[in-house]
């Protein structure tokens, strides 16, 4: 029952109907019988700084940031987490009275999708990243930040947060990589990789990990059928979206629920 004392939390993007946070987020709400409503809020770049100040003018709960506003959000907020700073992104928005607090959850919910999903801890692992983009930036820094011992940048051009290696050197990179991680939008748009994947050149056991979710995913159906390990993006999303919602609550998030909506979700 929605009721005047309803604390509202959205989802920020353009476009955004595509986003399964709100059945996540409701689901958790739900769970907990907490007096929250999660919506998804359509939202212009031009219109990015008046929204943010509305709603924390309306008192929001809090709100998630996904495409295209993670970047821009960065200059907008008064203070910064370390994740964010260090991923040059914000995906999880806290309001302070008037002040706005940008926060990086993606970061930590990589990791926390390895070892939920996976059962892989991220200290000591040797990661290949695929792309260079805001994902693989959040990614980089959630694997380094949870010891691993290796994480290496396979992109197109030099990105200006890290030295990136040529596709070129895929095959030689990938033979010694126990974690491949495809951060780039290929399965999104139909588009190629630069050059094949050499999932033949990864180590017995190595895992194969795509950002994306919700679509067929071919490189991930090739890892399956060579015995590899895999997980999509759904895992990142559910565990990204449970640190979010313990920020705002400050309450335990109820993976399992969110998990349940997440496969639910059409």
């Amino acid at each position: 029952m929605i009721a005047g004392s309803t604390r509202v939390a959205a989802v920020i993007g353009w476009p955004v109907d595509h986003s399964r946070s709100p059945a996540l987020h409701n689901a958790a709400f739900a769970a907990l019988g907490i007096d929250a409503v999660f919506v998804a809020l359509p939202v212009s770049p031009a219109r990015l700084p008046a929204a943010l100040r509305g709603m924390a003018a309306l008192g929001f709960l809090g709100a998630s940031v996904t495409v295209p506003h993670k970047q821009a959000c960065l200059a907008l907020c008064d203070r910064l987490d370390d994740a964010a700073e260090a991923a040059g992104a914000v995906n999880c928005l806290l309001f302070a009275g008037d002040a706005l607090v940008g926060h990086n959850t993606d970061a930590g919910g990589f990791v926390d999708a390895l070892q939920g999903e996976l059962g892989r801890e991220a200290r000591g692992a040797r990661a290949l990243l695929l792309g260079s983009g805001g994902a693989a930036r959040a990614v980089a820094h959630g694997l380094g930040a949870a010891g691993a011992a290796e994480v290496v940048v396979v992109a197109r051009s030099e990105p200006t947060w890290c030295a990136a290696r040529s596709w070129g050197e895929l095959g030689e990179l990938a033979a010694g990589c126990d974690l491949l991680v495809d951060c780039t939008s290929a399965a999104l748009d139909g588009g190629d990789y630069p050059a094949p994947v050499p999932l033949d050149r990864l180590p017995r056991g190595a895992a194969v990990v795509s950002l994306m979710y919700g679509r067929p995913l071919p490189l991930l159906e090739s890892a399956r059928a060579r015995g590899l390990p895999v997980m999509d993006g759904a895992a990142m999303l559910v565990h990204q979206g449970a640190r979010a919602f313990t920020l705002w609550t400050g309450r335990p998030a109820p993976l399992q629920a969110m998990r349940a909506a997440m496969d639910a979700a059409p």
